[in-house]
């Protein structure tokens, strides 16, 4: 009873305290001064990251559970906490800012900071394609406290790393010792910070959870010790989380759980009556929190044309196999650890076994990616690589317990083998923990700039896109006379979109939009709409478009007077992306229809009369 209570405060009090942590981080970062630049930060990351492997080292020594848990929650959850927040602390962003991917998940916790309306995060009139929970989540707490929904991007990130260890952590003392838990929640931990997963805090969230998932998954095929209906409801609800969170994430844990599944029944472990009541339970398990996020979007798609270039990206990271027991790290050396004892104790151990498959479904999903690019997509490679290399990174701890029991076999006594295993961990974690700022490779420089495009220091640089984002708001809303959920907008300035939930017409990347949106169909309208003969008919073509047309137009005004709309294609496999600009001549827009307003390089037509979103 008192284990199940313990397992219970692991999955609930713990996450709470990890968000206490993080709050506490930041107040304490916001009290140092860390200039940017200099090496104040990572003299700060290296003495934090050794007091914090001192604190994961007394919870892994200690005998009492009721110690060791708390000692852990508050350990694991201060690992990425530490580095992110000292080398945040000049910059009320997140990693990035609002560049590249970071533009679209600003939109989306923007869009429900707004609204706690399920919405796509740029289009009108349609439910998101991409899974919203995080964002929903984000969005929602947001409004709660009164904070931007950019500016809280930053302490929700981190917040979802740290409480993503403390899961990690509460999974693995289901089918471990509580020390060997926090080891691998440890490795996990660092895995993913060499993987640069704290990019995608989100995705993380489950993809931490499959190593032990797949451990899990075996003991449940094989119904090998504990409630097999716990442990099955366990597994639906994590694989529930990942399909509200991230789809790719859903799909590979459920491609380790089917490969699981068939090793039982290869192996006569399990019986396919048996194995049949267990599937049954878990996806009834999973499915509720499933058809929250995607039974809309499917009675949406349903007969109607679709087109996704999400998987039309071949990062670096995806186009190589990933070989991290190579690397010389301390998370390389992790792995090759790791790597021998799965290979050595594939047969005998249920972990080492579990670990084992879900490295072979990474490989093997890298040689799926390659082949699907014979029909011109891939299936993200990539995003598997942190998954990976944690379950190579947990198996060191296995290994390095195994041979400690060989060398007290031999005579060494039990407490200088476990005092030399902590020693090297604590050097492993301060190691990896005072890299951090050099893998992220970001100076926090122009993320400095606030929407309203002023520095820190009060001052701003017209050259800057965000120079121009308050006063186009504010021309905006006083033209229109509406909320910006209201209003649709074509806009050539795409991070306007990500500060203020306005719809947007075309979202700023194929990659990104909704599959029901038809991206080329949308690019062909709007140069349809700048083709057009006269204002007259500008106005006809946008009464006649089959989607709801924008009733603001913010345009890049040219030397030549002309006003242009950026706009993308998706080229895959060529990475460019940019296309020739829809370009509109001024007088299209000379109707008493428009009213024009020029803010910077910027050219801002609203139309009246259009009806609002609802």
């Amino acid at each position: 009873m008192a284990r199940r209570l313990l397992a219970a405060a692991d999955l609930v009090v713990g996450p709470v305290v990890a968000v206490g942590v993080v709050a506490a981080g930041l107040l304490l970062a916001d009290r140092v001064t860390v200039p940017a630049g200099s090496n104040v930060g990572l003299a700060l990351t290296a003495t934090g990251g050794a007091l914090v492997a001192a604190l994961l080292a007394a919870a892994a020594w200690s005998r009492s559970p009721l110690v060791a848990a708390p000692l852990s929650w508050v350990g694991l959850a201060a690992l990425p906490t530490l580095p992110l927040t000292l080398f945040l602390a000049n910059t009320p962003h997140y990693l990035f800012g609002v560049g590249g991917d970071q533009q679209f998940r600003v939109a989306f916790l923007t869009r429900f900071a707004d609204s706690a309306r399920l919405a796509d995060f740029a289009y009108a009139d349609m439910p998101p394609y991409y899974p919203a929970a995080w964002f929903w989540l984000g969005g929602r707490a947001a409004a709660l406290l009164g904070v931007d929904a950019w500016a809280f991007h930053k302490p929700f990130s981190i917040a979802t790393l740290a409480v993503t260890a403390v899961l990690t952590y509460a999974l693995w003392a289901l089918v471990t010792s509580r020390p060997r838990a926090v080891g691998a929640a440890v490795a996990t931990t660092l895995a993913g910070f060499v993987t640069l997963a704290a990019y995608s805090p989100y995705s993380w969230l489950t993809a931490a959870l499959v190593p032990p998932l797949a451990v899990l998954g075996l003991r449940l095929v094989r119904r090998d010790g504990g409630s097999w209906v716990r442990t099955a409801l366990l597994t639906g609800l994590v694989l529930g989380l990942a399909a509200v969170t991230h789809t790719q994430i859903l799909v590979f844990a459920g491609f380790v759980l089917t490969v699981l599944a068939v090793d039982g029944l290869v192996t006569r472990t399990t019986r396919p009556a048996t194995l049949a009541v267990t599937i049954v339970v878990v996806v009834a398990a999973a499915l509720p929190p499933t058809l929250v996020h995607w039974l809309p979007y499917l009675l949406a798609s349903a007969g109607q044309p679709t087109y996704s270039a999400g998987q039309h990206f071949l990062a670096e990271a995806g186009s190589r196999w990933p070989l991290p027991m190579l690397e010389a790290t301390p998370v390389g050396a992790l792995c090759l650890l790791g790597t021998v004892w799965i290979v050595a104790r594939f047969r005998s151990s249920p972990v080492a076994r579990g670990l084992g498959i879900t490295v072979a479904c990474g490989y093997a999903w890298y040689l799926l990616s390659t082949a699907a690019l014979a029909f011109g997509s891939t299936l993200l490679a990539f995003r598997i690589q942190p998954i990976l290399t944690a379950a190579l990174a947990c198996g060191a701890v296995w290994a390095v317990a195994s041979l400690a029991g060989v060398l007290r076999d031999r005579g060494v006594r039990a407490g200088t083998c476990a005092a030399v295993a902590t020693a090297l961990a604590a050097a492993v974690v301060v190691g990896q923990v005072q890299s951090v700022p050099q893998d992220y490779g970001w100076t926090g420089t122009a993320q400095d700039y606030r929407p309203d495009g002023t520095r820190p220091d009060g001052s701003r640089d017209p050259a800057d896109a965000n120079a121009w984002l308050g006063d186009l708001r504010s021309t905006i809303d006083g033209l229109t006379g509406r909320p910006p959920r209201e209003v649709v907008i074509a806009s050539a300035n795409a991070t306007l979109l990500s500060y203020v939930p306005y719809f947007a017409f075309q979202a700023s990347q194929p990659q990104y939009a909704n599959p029901l949106a038809d991206y080329p169909a949308r690019t062909d309208e709007a140069r349809r709409w700048a083709a057009a003969a006269d204002p007259g008919r500008l106005l006809d073509a946008l009464d006649r478009a089959p989607e709801r047309a924008p009733s603001v137009f913010v345009l890049d005004r040219a030397a030549d007077g002309t006003l242009r709309l950026p706009l993308s294609q998706d080229r895959f496999p060529d990475p460019r992306q940019g296309a020739e600009p829809a370009v509109f001549a001024p007088q299209l827009f000379d109707d008493p229809a428009w009213q024009r307003r020029d803010v910077g390089p910027y050219a801002v037509l609203v139309r009246a009369g259009v009806p609002p979103v609802p």
